[in-house]
Parts: structure tokens; C-alpha cells; sequence
């Protein structure tokens, strides 16, 4: 009995040995029974930093938030059953955002299947299409260099071409716990994993440059590209005298060497921008609707959607032209034709009308979302991490934050934007990067509360916007229905100090917009993490929305 678990513990070693190998350098566990010799083989390895998380769901979100900050694979590890089913919501966003995950699922071995078994259930194929490759491992084998070579494909898959979650399910049998203090065993030797580029030949980058004719716009819709990204539509802007709008989620917003083309107030230009020749497309789908309502009135113009990957955002099906290709190799190889000097001038003119409309709006000290996040950009010191939650924050921060000459680096789940485990995933990120300061609204924050139990050693602000429930509904067509308090609006009961002293998190409630912006930076002094609670009339928000909106529009029409 015993060298059956020794047995487990060697197999779950070598597996782990495997990974690291393949580069693999966080694992996030769940304490279990039946994954005790996976759970045991990464504490017992020096090269991986080990995090407890009790909670599944959290687990699954905290690791998100890691590799979304680090750009790595991390491992995830928990027992058989429910707790395997609790990673699901963290694994689809992991998937629809191209975030890489390893799914170490403990099981119960082919004996125990099918026969009433304890905490056991149909784990093969769980995620089904949400994960890049699924694999059943045997039960523990006395032969396991074949292992290393195994862990290393799956850290390649898990990052390329597209990358996105990995599930291994690794049943073990009893005794799971070995008696004696083994140590791990050196891994077998790892193949080198090196990621290449896609790259246009000179015929197609010539067809893709013939295309870029006459007034042309540059989209660049969330998910970061890299620096090398940044500088290069950047500088393909510059050559083509074209606008680009970019959201706020793809890293161009908030950068010290942002070009004059980037535009701060995308959303607000694009609602009554003129028809352009020909748009120039990166990232995913565009938080806010204008700039895809834009892309749909402009049916009949040349559209090249270009992605590194097999997925392309294009769900209006408006793209003339699918480039597969490297983005930065791409603009970096498009020399591109100047549009007239008045066709950048007035979107520059546009842009600066929104952005004076923005601060006008955004004055005083009555607080709402929109006024705490343009003033909370700037007042940020360099290169903090934000998470920004879905639904009404990033919405808000989209409508009046603008861009700044400071670098920032934003975050969000945009794979499916949803509000569960977003404090989780900035957990990840603030353990990863340092500091790093949350905006949530009520409901994202009520979604996440077993994320607190983590946060107390780990330096995290959450700016807490409170408008009582439901506010991002008051911008859409459900608050003409006459069930629409009953049915969309949710108000919250929960007492947000008593659940952050009860976590043993520091907390205050500040009145006004200054108040909230000294509480927040207040909190870059302490070692763990703080609640920042705002509250907000729900009233005065979306008035103040619909007045720099009115703006705006008579802003253009003039």
C-alpha cells in the first residue's frame, strides 16, 4: 500500500518536473484529498511558487488574473467532483480571452468509475470546446519520463497559436499520502519550445497596402498586443494621417508615448464620425457599441480584420479582408498612402471637444462613476495595474476616462465580461505586479466575496462604486419597460464594512470624489488590500451621462 503511494507521488512528479521544465512557474491548489500527491509534488518543487486558494471558483479567477498579468501559463490543481466543476466560469473567460491555464484535475482512477463512487464523476471532456486540448492520463505507472516530453506540449498548446486553457485529468489511487519524505525526482530531459511569427510574403503585404487607399481609420479593440504593437500602428498612423480608436482596454490609452492619433473619446467621435475608405482592425470587439455601430454604416468600405490567431473579432461579419498575421510585423511592413490633412484634423477636433465636454462634466466633488475614473487615471502613480469590472465600470471608464501621458496598465475579463470573480483575477494581478487598485460596482463585488479571504496579504485596493444595483440598465432599452425596477434593477443589502472587517480588511467611505481619490492612493502605503467605498445616486449618474453625451453630439452638429 504504500508503494502505491509513493508510486502516485513519483508519477505526479514527474508531471510536475515536466511542466516546470517546459517553463511553468505558479501553481494555484486547492487543498483536497484525492489530488494530495499533485498538491504535494508542486510543494515539494523549488522552481514553482505555490498559492492556497480553499475556494474553486476563486482559485480558478486568481489564476487567471496571474497569467493574464505575467503573459505565463499557470497550473491549477483541486480534488475530484464539484470542485473541478467550480473552475468552469474562470476557464470559458480563459478560453474567449486567450489566457493559458493548466488543468491539473485530481480523479478517481477506472475502478471507481461508474459504480456510486464517493465525489466522483464524469471529469473527461469536462470543459469540452473551452479548453485548446484535453488528456486522460493512465493511473501512476512505474514509467514516467515519457512525461516530460507530454508537459512540454501542453505548455506549448497552452500558448500557441491560440492560446488559451489545457485540461489533464490525473487519476490516483489510494493511499494518496506516501510515508516516507520523498523528494522529487529529476525530470527527464524537456524539449525546447520557441514561438515563432506569422508573417505576410511581399505579393500579400502588397494587396493589403493597395487596400489602404483615401480616408482610412485604425480599430483597436481590448486584449494588450504587445509594445512592439503600440509603436508600430503608432507609427503606421503617423504615415497614414488616420485616427485610432482605441479601447480603453488595449494598451494604447495609457501609455507615456502615446501618438497624437489615439484618440481619448473614441466612443463619442465614432457616434457621428463621417464614412471612411477603408479601417484597419486589431484586437477583439470594442467595449462600447459606437465604434461597431460606425464599422456597420460603413458596410460597403474596405474592413481588414487582422489577428495572430485562427479567431477574428467580426461579429457585425463586416470584414472585407481576414489577415492572419503578426500585428506589429504587419504595420511595421505597410507604408500606406497619407489621407488629406482635414480628414485627421477633424477627428483631433472632435476628440479635444469631447475630451473639454468630459472634464466639464466630470467637475465638482459629487460623486459618479464617470468623474471618480477620469480624475482616478491621472492621479495614479506610473505603471499601476487597474482591473476595471464589467458591466457600468468599464463602461464609465471608457465614456469619460481619456488617455493620459502616464503608462498604466489595464485589465479586464472581456472574454465574456462577466461579472463573477472579477476581484479574484485582480488578486491574481496585484500578486503577480504589486499593487494594484480594482474597480467594481456593487454587484461584481457581492458576485466575488470568498475572493476577500485572500486579500489580506496581498496588496489590493478595491474602489467599490456603489449605485445600488443594476445601473449600467438605466443606459439601455429595459428602463422603458414598466417591470423594469422589479425586474433588472438589484438592489444590494449587504453591509460592505461589516464584510471587510470580518475579512480583516482596512475600510472607509468617502463622501465626495476627492475624498475617494485620497483614499484609494491612501492605500499604496499598507501591505494588503483595503475597500474604497463610494457610494452613488444612481440619478445624478446617468444624468451626468446624458448631459456629456447631449454635449458631445451638439458639439458636432455645430
Amino acid at each position: 500500500m504504500s508503494e502505491t503511494a509513493a508510486l502516485g507521488f513519483r508519477w505526479a512528479s514527474a508531471l510536475l518536473n515536466g511542466l516546470a521544465a517546459a517553463g511553468l512557474r505558479r501553481v494555484v491548489v486547492s487543498p483536497g484529498s484525492r489530488s494530495t500527491p499533485i498538491a504535494l509534488a508542486a510543494l515539494r518543487l523549488p522552481a514553482l511558487q505555490v498559492q492556497m486558494v480553499v475556494d474553486e471558483r476563486s482559485a480558478a479567477f486568481f489564476a487567471l488574473g496571474l497569467a493574464k498579468a505575467e503573459g505565463l501559463p499557470v497550473a491549477l490543481v483541486a480534488t475530484s467532483g464539484s470542485a473541478v466543476a467550480n473552475w468552469l466560469p474562470a476557464v470559458v473567460e480563459a478560453d474567449m480571452s486567450r489566457t493559458p491555464l493548466i488543468l491539473l484535475s485530481a480523479d478517481r482512477p477506472p475502478e471507481l468509475q461508474d459504480c456510486g463512487a464517493n465525489q466522483t464523476m464524469e471529469q473527461m471532456g469536462l470543459f469540452g470546446g473551452h479548453v485548446r486540448a484535453f488528456h486522460q492520463l493512465p493511473p501512476p505507472e512505474a514509467e514516467a519520463n515519457w512525461l516530460a516530453g507530454f508537459s512540454a506540449r501542453v505548455m506549448a498548446v497552452s500558448q500557441a497559436p491560440l492560446a488559451g486553457p489545457v485540461h489533464v485529468n490525473v487519476p490516483l489511487r489510494e493511499p494518496l499520502t506516501p510515508k516516507e519524505n520523498i523528494s522529487p525526482s529529476r525530470s527527464a530531459p524537456t524539449p525546447c519550445w520557441l514561438p515563432g511569427k506569422l508573417h505576410l510574403d511581399a505579393a500579400a503585404l502588397a494587396g493589403v497596402e493597395s487596400l489602404l487607399v483615401g480616408r482610412g481609420a485604425i480599430i483597436c479593440g481590448p486584449g494588450e498586443l504587445g509594445a512592439d504593437f503600440c509603436a508600430a500602428v503608432i507609427k503606421l498612423a503617423e504615415r497614414v494621417k488616420a485616427p485610432i480608436f482605441a479601447d480603453v482596454l488595449s494598451g494604447l490609452r495609457f501609455r507615456a508615448k502615446g501618438g497624437e492619433s489615439v484618440l481619448a473619446h473614441p466612443d463619442q467621435v465614432a457616434r457621428n464620425a463621417p464614412p471612411f475608405d477603408w479601417a484597419l482592425r486589431f484586437g477583439g470587439t470594442p467595449v462600447c457599441r459606437a465604434t461597431s455601430d460606425w464599422l456597420q454604416r460603413n458596410r460597403s468600405a474596405a474592413q481588414i480584420v487582422v489577428s495572430a490567431h485562427e479567431r477574428f473579432a467580426d461579429p457585425g461579419r463586416t470584414a472585407s479582408h481576414l489577415i492572419n498575421a503578426d500585428p506589429a510585423l504587419l504595420c511595421s511592413g505597410l507604408a500606406g498612402q497619407a489621407a488629406p490633412p482635414d480628414w485627421l484634423e477633424l477627428f483631433l477636433r472632435r476628440d479635444q471637444a469631447a475630451a473639454i465636454a468630459a472634464d466639464e462634466h466630470c467637475s465638482g466633488e459629487r460623486a459618479f462613476e464617470g468623474a471618480i475614473l477620469r480624475k482616478l487615471v491621472r492621479a495614479l502613480p506610473e505603471n499601476t495595474p487597474v482591473f476595471l469590472a464589467n458591466s457600468l465600470t468599464i463602461r464609465s471608464t471608457e465614456w469619460f476616462a481619456g488617455r493620459t501621458e502616464k503608462t498604466l496598465r489595464c485589465f479586464g475579463n472581456r472574454g465574456l465580461s462577466g461579472i463573477d470573480g472579477n476581484i479574484s483575477t485582480a488578486l491574481g494581478i496585484a500578486a503577480a505586479l504589486g499593487r494594484c487598485v480594482a474597480v467594481v460596482g456593487d454587484l461584481a463585488f457581492l458576485h466575488d466575496l470568498n475572493a476577500l479571504a485572500l486579500a489580506r496579504k496581498i496588496p489590493l485596493t478595491v474602489l467599490l462604486l456603489d449605485n445600488g444595483g443594476g445601473g449600467i440598465f438605466d443606459h439601455l432599452a429595459q428602463a422603458s419597460l414598466p417591470e423594469f425596477e422589479q425586474g433588472w434593477l438589484t438592489p444590494t443589502c449587504y453591509d460592505a464594512e461589516a464584510i471587510a472587517r470580518a475579512f480583516g480588511l482596512s475600510y472607509c467611505r468617502p463622501e465626495s470624489v476627492g475624498e475617494a481619490l485620497d483614499a484609494t492612493l491612501t492605500g499604496f502605503a499598507s501591505k494588503g488590500a483595503a475597500v474604497v467605498h463610494v457610494p452613488i445616486e444612481r440619478d445624478f449618474s446617468l444624468e451626468r451621462c446624458q448631459a456629456f453625451f447631449a454635449a458631445c453630439k451638439e458639439e458636432v452638429l455645430t
